[in-house]
């Protein structure tokens, strides 16, 4: 395949490289020259770099006008194979496509309605000889519509309409990687799950997929049967059991334990596979309170970091390259290796502190107990009913007991924030579920948050390992993104190649970088940067944990546009990461603790009861601590 130009998006990094080899083809063109379909294909992909802005520097206007009556010209003569286009030439023409212009060839045959040469045999045929030709023609909405028949009975049998049917349906992707497939309208529901049925059965059915089934939630477009979810299930277990036997597979351990001659508080150790952390039985001594003891979730167990935000969330700073691009579902909760560390780290050091707590007559009931006196202490106008119960009950009574008390505090907390006190009789009025995300903050201005493209692509540009400007001669492999190598290491621009110093100096002229009396690159925007640096870490800022330089520009940014700020108790992702373990509201592989214990769908293990008690447990310290943070910035 010849290395030809390609458009991909108005934010592509690589359209400056794109242009400069455009150049080239425009400065060489001749209009009496025979050009194949994917010559004139390669020349209309300039010209979507030219329609989205995209030029480069040096070019004036004159040669942005000499260049545009060639991509004109280009035009026209590609308007005119295309609409010779019929049963007797398709063939010839696909064959000869090259594979990255077939996007563009079906989006164009849609475009200039050439379809309508086309007769449901002559299609039948296209799709018998180029089957992978269909992921082109789905997105193509007329196209789809005039061959129902056609495009049904192909599915109907290709071995990877299941694979395209959960791409579309369920799989994890941005609106940018999304491609929006049509379907035949004969494809019914049925249709679709035997689709999938049938797939499950294949011996090369792929594991990723399969988990795609087995965390699928019904829509109006794919609905499955539980049937076929359990028959998912099994074949992912079997699928996991050979890889397990077959040695592909890796271990994670983590560890905790308590050390009495141990003089710091905590003691981490890396080794292979084992992550261990030893904690200071001399120190747990020296506290002498249950709110210092209690404290110890968000200080030494770091449930929460220096901004008051949850650390154990799943984030995608922490996932690394292979966790970002497997195939997830758009309805599962993303598991990195990191995040997997972290739930398991804190599950333990809940349970080493309630060992600890035992060796004193007391558990970490106790604390949460003590915590809420705390918060009642805090707010004084009002309190808090909420107490978990000393009980010798079974670990399930005691579930069933807490779930409707937690409940209750939450919509507390929603009064309290709302209307600046707490009226139970107002709140027994209703009996509806809370929504997490219903219940607000106290403070007028809580979490600050993004979706402006240029802060994307400045984040994308210092933070992410895959924006290759981090990466020097000088320094080899040294650091995973921009913003280390600048702050770290002095370079010079001559350091970066010479693909990487386009962008360097595109920043320094958008003054987010600048060139010190030294001749070194240094940041410029430290401030901005700074930001960026902690929506990459969060996802989100906490305004007011953030000195006041911080906020002004944080101000100044929502009042432009780049930013903007929600009023929550919980951030977005904390707001996911609960619900993981409470419900299904938004993932279907999450532990679903409210409704399996209160609708009796529960595991009737003893054991794994007494484990998602604690897991609960979790759950309450982490909102204890919100709310605490919540009302302290009030």
């Amino acid at each position: 395949m010849v290395d030809r130009i390609v458009f991909y998006s108005k934010g592509d990094m690589a359209s400056n490289h794109s242009l400069i080899k455009a150049e080239k083809i425009l400065d060489n063109y001749r209009s009496d020259k025979e050009f194949s379909i994917n010559d004139l294909l390669e020349i209309y992909n300039i010209q979507l770099h030219f329609d989205n802005n995209l030029f480069l520097a040096k070019w004036s206007e004159n040669d942005k006008e000499s260049y545009n009556k060639i991509l004109k010209n280009n035009w026209n003569l590609l308007k005119r194979r295309l609409v010779k286009i019929n049963d007797k030439n398709i063939e010839e023409t696909l064959s000869g496509l090259e594979y990255q212009y077939r996007k563009n060839f079906w989006e164009l045959i849609n475009q200039f309605r050439c379809y309508e040469n086309i007769s449901d045999i002559g299609l039948s045929k296209v799709l018998s000889k180029h089957p992978l030709h269909i992921d082109f023609i789905l997105p193509q909405k007329n196209i789809v519509y005039k061959f129902d028949k056609v495009i049904k009975d192909f599915l109907l049998t290709y071995e990877e309409s299941a694979e395209i049917l959960l791409t579309q349906f369920e799989e994890k992707k941005s609106d940018k990687e999304r491609s929006s497939y049509h379907f035949p309208k004969s494809l019914n529901l049925k249709d679709k799950e035997a689709i999938i049925s049938d797939y499950l059965d294949h011996e090369q059915a792929n594991l990723n997929y399969i988990r795609l089934v087995e965390n699928s939630k019904d829509s109006d477009k794919l609905r499955l049967s539980g049937k076929t979810r359990l028959k998912a299930k099994k074949r992912s277990q079997e699928i996991n059991n050979e890889i397990f036997e077959k040695g592909h597979a890796w271990s994670e351990r983590v560890q905790v334990g308590l050390r009495e001659d141990q003089e710091e508080p905590v003691k981490f150790n890396r080794e292979h596979d084992l992550f261990e952390a030893i904690y200071s039985t001399k120190f747990l001594d020296s506290i002498e309170d249950d709110i210092e003891l209690f404290s110890m979730f968000r200080h030494l167990f770091r449930y929460l970091d220096e901004t008051s935000v949850i650390t154990l969330v799943s984030k995608r700073s922490e996932l690394n390259v292979f966790e970002r691009i497997s195939l997830k579902s758009k309805n599962e909760y993303a598991k990195g290796e990191v995040f997997s560390r972290k739930e398991y780290l804190s599950f333990l050091q809940l349970h080493i502190l309630n060992a600890y707590l035992e060796t004193k007559d007391r558990k970490v009931e106790d604390l949460i107990n003590s915590f809420i006196i705390h918060l009642n202490n805090l707010i004084d106008t009002c309190e808090f009913v909420f107490k978990i119960r000393d009980s010798e009950a079974s670990y399930l009574e005691r579930i069933r007991t807490v779930l409707p008390d937690l409940d209750f505090l939450l919509r507390q907390y929603q009064n309290l924030a709302e209307d600046g006190t707490i009226d139970l009789e107002l709140i027994q009025e209703s009996s509806k579920p809370i929504a997490l995300e219903q219940i607000k903050s106290q403070s007028n201005k809580k979490y600050v948050y993004s979706e402006d493209n240029l802060i994307l692509q400045l984040k994308h540009l210092f933070f992410s390992d895959q924006s290759h400007l981090f990466y020097t001669d000088k320094y080899k492999s040294k650091y995973n993104n921009l913003f280390d190598l600048l702050t770290k290491e002095k370079v010079l621009l001559d350091d970066f190649a010479n693909f990487q110093k386009d962008i360097i100096q595109n920043l320094i002229r958008d003054g987010y970088l600048s060139i010190d009396e030294s001749k070194n690159v240094v940041i410029e925007s430290i401030a901005l940067i700074y930001i960026i640096r902690e929506l990459n870490r969060n996802e989100m800022i906490n305004y007011w944990h953030y000195p006041r330089f911080i906020r002004e520009k944080l101000d100044e940014m929502i009042q432009e546009g780049n930013l903007f700020f929600e009023n929550t108790l919980f951030t977005k992702e904390e707001k996911r990461y609960l619900n993981y373990y409470l419900n299904k509201r938004e993932c279907t592989n999450g532990y679903d603790l409210r409704n399996r214990y209160l609708h009796g769908t529960n595991t009737l293990s003893e054991d794994k009861q007494k484990q998602d008690y604690y897991l609960l447990l979790k759950v309450i310290v982490l909102i204890l601590l919100k709310i605490e943070d919540d009302i302290r910035l009030s």
